[in-house]
């Protein structure tokens, strides 16, 4: 099971290392709107047909989604972990629970 990951944690581990990706699995144009610094995209609906060719078995992964109401990142952690991820974290809360805690996103506008 997926360790859960809260936004002060998640800010910290950015701060002090780069060792982690870092996965938004929305929706494209969600993602290009509104995102966290540094996240790629990976949407859920095409997760395990893409991680194997995008992440690192050896790396953590932490994934978010919208919000802690929507279960989709438990969902991507559960995709991941039976494609054989060990190191994987759900960010509970996703991008509304980032900028809640006021921490800034990007946007590929």
């Amino acid at each position: 099971m997926a360790r859960l990951m809260s936004s002060t944690e998640l800010y910290q581990r950015m701060e002090t290392t780069d060792d982690f990706v870092l996965v938004d699995i929305l929706p494209n144009n969600q993602f290009n709107q509104e995102h966290i610094p540094g996240a790629i995209n990976i949407p859920l609906e095409v997760l395990s047909e893409i991680a194997p060719t995008k992440l690192n078995k050896n790396q953590r992964i932490i994934v978010y989604g919208q919000s802690h109401d929507n279960e989709s990142s438990s969902r991507a952690a559960e995709i991941l972990e039976a494609l054989g991820y060990r190191k994987v974290s759900d960010f509970d809360g996703g991008i509304y629970a980032w900028k809640r805690a006021g921490y800034r996103t990007s946007n590929d506008a």
